[in-house]
């Protein structure tokens, strides 16, 4: 087939150090023919940088002169259905950062006006193709863990407030730690459980540091950018509106629950780790330990799985690499996508139902959220 012809809506650090490093290891199936950003020296140095022909400031003209196949949303979490649309309606497919929305209803008007213009939208839940999550779904398959009735994260930054773009600012992104980091771990747990049904959602959250520390020494790699950003736009704690910390309960159909917490900004260790325990076995990433039994005798499995196995392990976001290549041979050849829209619109139920529970002090039934 053709090569698909690619655009880049927003040129921040996900674009440059993702979207566009991972479009172009596949010259045989795209070419990125341009990019937008509203900052228009932004979008001129992106375009240089990379080698791509032609860059825009305002996004339309970009859409309507370049007419692009498939085009890349990168920006801020509440202008995602905008632009997402707006692509949609210019004939493109599109692929758009997590998440996809910030309510049920927005994300599913725009699935709907997809599958009304025959396109293809997928978010970008990248956290999946990480070679511990691969694993643990694996043993989820294969029967090894049995049925996985409970799920915990941690996702933790001591200190790691991303100060680079607008994502303090309710306006741009809509939430905080939640929408940055635990939608990537909400979504990798549910598809490692099988994507059961989920029930309801109790949440908290809090904003106690980002916005009064002063002076506090902050590592950029930490804060979500380890190969660092090529522009920066101005960060004042005073301007911080979105909670630093959240920490919540998601109730299944099946009787299960997950529980999670995670931080920007928060004075307990930094942590990255998942458990889930099943009717076989339990397991612990990333560490990919087994926890089970072995005839009387309670067995701790630590299988060998070798890290040249992981593509693209070498680059910042390798999940970008491999997600972008599933969609573009859904698109070019029909394969399956790894991120289904029911699956996403799962999550972003998850999310309105827990600010919705935060804000209210209850818990919230997910039927009230997608009816």
């Amino acid at each position: 087939m053709e090569k698909l012809k690619v655009a880049v809506i927003s040129c921040g650090m996900i674009s440059n150090k993702a979207h566009i490093p991972a479009y172009l290891t596949y010259p045989e199936k795209c070419e990125v023919v341009a990019v937008s950003d509203m900052n228009e020296e932004t979008a001129r140095a992106t375009a240089e940088r990379w080698g791509i022909p032609h860059w825009y400031k305002d996004t339309e003209e970009m859409l309507a002169k370049e007419k692009p196949d498939l085009v890349s949303v990168c920006v801020p979490n509440g202008f995602h259905k905008e632009m997402t649309m707006l692509s949609l309606s210019y004939g493109a497919h599109v692929a758009c950062e997590k998440p996809v929305a910030l309510t049920y209803k927005d994300a599913k008007e725009m699935y709907d006006e997809a599958a009304r213009l025959d396109k293809t939208l997928m978010a970008c839940q990248v956290l999946r193709y990480n070679p511990e999550y691969q694993f643990a779904r694996e043993m989820h398959d294969n029967g090894t863990l049995g049925d996985v009735y409970y799920s915990e994260f941690s996702l933790i930054r001591r200190r790691g407030v991303p100060k680079w773009g607008a994502f303090h600012k309710k306006s741009a992104s809509g939430g905080g730690a939640l929408c940055d980091l635990g939608v990537h771990m909400i979504d990798a747990a549910l598809w490692v459980m099988g994507n059961p049904e989920v029930l309801s959602v109790s949440g908290t959250t809090s904003s106690y540091l980002a916005k009064n520390e002063k002076d506090i020494v902050m590592s950029l790699a930490e804060s979500g950018a380890p190969d660092g950003v090529f522009t920066r736009q101005e960060y004042k704690p005073e301007e911080f509106e979105v909670e630093e910390f959240a920490a919540g309960t998601i109730r299944l159909a099946n009787g299960g629950s997950m529980n999670f917490k995670t931080s920007w900004a928060v004075n307990l260790p930094p942590e990255y780790s998942m458990s889930l325990a099943g009717t076989k076995a339990g397991i612990l990433l990333p560490e990919m330990k087994l926890l089970t039994t072995m005839g009387r005798y309670q067995a701790d499995i630590e299988p060998r799985v070798f890290a040249e196995e992981a593509p693209f392990a070498s680059e910042v976001f390798p999940g970008h690499f491999q997600i972008l290549d599933n969609l573009m041979n859904h698109i070019q050849n029909g394969e399956e996508l790894v991120v289904k829209p029911e699956q996403t619109l799962t999550v972003t139920g998850i999310i309105e139902a827990f600010y919705r529970s935060a804000e209210e002090k209850k818990e919230i039934n997910l039927c009230e959220i997608s009816r």
